[in-house]
């Protein structure tokens, strides 16, 4: 649909709600249908804005400079993006035709990216790695994987796979201060008890029980 189209709807809708046959609402709604701002995108980027938002208090938003503002907001972005946010939005706020079709123009694609990694991560975590929405997910991080590569270094091979076949081993490593099996260090097995401590036998490294 080109521009003159776009103005042409527009401006029939208008007439609709003039002569009372559209609410203010359904006029509002309609528009956003026709600019495609009913795209995932569009509500996952303002979920993510209010997220942060949400966490600066009306008295601080008067006390920073503009500046200070704006590191504050990139900070807590990181914070929110790195708490159950992106896993809960993806797992619980949309379809997964919304996640195939989400418009890659609208959000960043270095923090969707960021979003992204962060939400398979949920989804493996939660036993979920081959849910529908995860392995959309995981399309969509290999899209922006290939998209971002001119910019961003990564490394070779499938993140999501990697992460998913290393769940086992994150497991071990976490439980390990209770039952010593492996070294925080060096990942050896040989283990040895050493009254409140373990220790590597094969690093010397000494971690403390439980």
């Amino acid at each position: 649909m080109n521009i003159e189209e776009h103005e042409q709807k527009i401006k029939e809708l208008n007439e609709k709600y003039i002569e009372g046959t559209l609410s203010r609402e359904n006029v509002q709604k309609a528009i956003s249908e026709l600019l495609n701002e009913t795209n995932l995108a569009f509500r996952l980027r303002d979920r993510l804005l209010q997220a942060v938002n949400g966490q600066i208090s009306p008295k601080a938003k008067e006390r920073l400079g503009i500046r200070q503002y704006l590191l504050k907001v990139e900070e807590l972005e990181q914070q929110v993006i790195e708490s159950s946010f992106p896993y809960v939005f993806f797992n619980e706020e949309c379809t997964v035709e919304e996640i195939r079709d989400i418009n890659l123009d609208v959000i960043d694609q270095k923090t969707l990216m960021w979003l992204t990694i962060e939400a398979l991560k949920g989804f493996v975590n939660n036993e979920l790695a081959d849910d529908p929405k995860a392995l959309t997910l995981h399309a969509l991080y290999l899209k922006l994987k290939k998209a971002l590569m001119p910019e961003i270094p990564f490394e070779e091979g499938d993140g999501f796979l990697e992460f998913v076949a290393s769940k086992g081993q994150r497991a071990e490593l976490e439980k390990t201060r209770e039952t010593g099996t492996v070294c925080l260090k060096c990942g050896s097995h040989n283990i040895a008890s050493k009254g409140k401590e373990w220790q590597c036998r094969d690093c010397g490294k000494r971690f403390r029980k439980h």
